[in-house]
């Protein structure tokens, strides 16, 4: 019986040695291949560019809702949102289609590798396209949401009034200190603001209601629905209102997703480092100390807001990601050393 062996589509390079002429015309054809799945992930983004864009500002909305804000940020510039949303566009396209650009990038260099080290990259990049990924939703999901809401309510309490601790003719009048009680209406006389979980059902023209969920004061005229003031909780106090530009937010948490799908690529460094004999998992073991100081001017660099609470949130999984990569790196040794035997 005859044993059916599959072709190997990367051949030794000491047995196939192919010319100049021949790789440049398989890199172009590999580069060729990559830009024109970018560029259908980029279309297929742009196309659901409202689901896109819904999952990015996720964090932001949800952060507004606990501080009482509406859900809303601003524009600066009438093209901003458009070319914003091609921008987006083209990097979620360039972030789905990545692990088939790095299959044609690895289908190039593999060519002039050898078979056991072939091996050891089908392991790492697979791993390392999960881990980048891992990496954007955690900050996606998991640190984005937590940090919005401290930067926001960090602001909310404002700064107090001391105008109240000045004397009389150094106080800033707007005319309200003339309404006396007396000439007020009574409460009698207000009509009630009935408070709805959303908006009711073919509300009566012309009067108010609450939207609790939306935390704002509506009213409808003729088919259409306005707010007439959006709430927030009642405090002593200069306030400081957020207006976030949409643009900057999104590009902000387009920076931290890279800059955490990078930092969580430790373990696949401390791994690669070990098997091609760099240095082995104890001496990584023995510098520790070191490895974790470099992780923290790292995660400082590389973190594009440049604030404590983001550099900590990216610190702490790389440090823990470190000691994943000293276990993968041991299981490897030893993987190897039975192998030699």
């Amino acid at each position: 019986m005859i044993a059916w062996k599959r072709k190997d589509p990367f051949p030794d390079p000491d047995e196939v040695r192919m010319t100049l002429g021949e790789h440049l015309e398989e890199l172009r054809t590999r580069v060729i291949r990559a830009l024109v799945a970018i560029v259908a992930g980029a279309i297929l983004c742009y196309v659901f560019i409202g689901y896109v864009m819904g999952l990015l500002v996720w964090p932001m909305f949800s952060a507004l809702d606990k501080n009482d804000l509406p859900r809303q940020m601003v524009q600066t510039a009438p093209q901003e949102v458009f070319m914003m949303d091609l921008k987006v566009a083209f990097i979620a396209g360039f972030i789905l289609t990545a692990p088939y650009a790095l299959a044609q990038i690895w289908g190039f260099i593999a060519a002039g590798l050898y078979a056991h080290e072939r091996k050891w990259v089908r392991r790492f990049v697979p791993v390392s396209i999960a881990l980048f990924f891992i990496g954007a939703l955690f900050m996606l999901f998991v640190v984005a949401p937590v940090m919005l809401n401290f930067f926001i309510n960090y602001g909310d309490d404002g700064y107090p009034d001391i105008s109240k601790n000045l004397p009389a003719w150094l106080r800033p009048s707007n005319g309200m200190e003339q309404v006396s009680p007396a000439t007020q209406p009574s409460w009698a006389a207000i009509p009630p603001i009935h408070p709805y979980a959303k908006d009711p059902e073919n509300p009566p023209e012309g009067i108010p209601w609450l939207n609790v969920d939306a935390h704002e004061i509506r009213i409808r005229y003729g088919d259409k629905t306005y707010t007439l003031a959006a709430l927030r909780e009642a405090r002593e106090g200069n306030r400081v209102v957020p207006m976030i530009r949409i643009h900057d937010y999104v590009l902000l948490v387009l920076g931290m997703m890279a800059a955490f799908g990078i930092g969580f690529q430790v373990p696949v460094v401390v791994a690669l480092l070990s098997t091609i004999g760099i240095f082995s998992a104890k001496d990584m073991a023995g510098v520790r100390r070191h490895v974790l100081f470099f992780i923290a001017i790292a995660s400082a660099v590389i973190t594009p807001s440049a604030d404590v609470f983001s550099m900590l949130a990216l610190m702490v999984p790389m440090a823990l990601l470190f000691e994943v990569g000293l276990l993968a790196a041991r299981f490897i040794e030893r993987e190897r050393a039975q192998a030699a035997k």
